[in-house]
């Protein structure tokens, strides 16, 4: 269960992220990277962003790419967050997306 803490947390990083990718990542050709949303562990030394790539064949490069970034966001926020702890940042893929992908095509391959 989160509790509103991790939930304020999770929240922040999502913008602050979203932010700097905006502002100083570059992205491979082509390709539209933004973070979907976060979890932070309840101790709050841990983070995991979760990754939205765009288009779907760009998946490998995109998420190689926001994990080498990944040093540099988590420079930035220790340097502009002034919190306690600051989480350690996982990278992962959402993979959300591709699920609902997967239904719309098998609902309009059921037609």
């Amino acid at each position: 269960m989160s509790s509103i803490r991790t939930n304020q947390v999770a929240e922040l990083l999502r913008t602050e992220i979203n932010n700097m990718i905006i502002r100083d990542f570059e992205a491979p050709m082509g390709t539209l990277v933004s973070v979907s949303y976060v979890t932070v562990s309840p101790d709050l030394k841990n983070a995991t962003a979760y990754i939205s790539i765009i288009p779907d064949n760009k998946l490998g490069s995109g998420l190689s790419a926001i994990k080498k970034f990944g040093r540099h966001v988590q420079k930035q926020i220790r340097k502009h967050l002034h919190m306690k702890i600051i989480p350690r940042i996982k990278w992962e893929l959402d993979e959300r997306d591709l699920r609902y992908k997967e239904i719309d095509d098998a609902i309009k391959n059921s037609d």
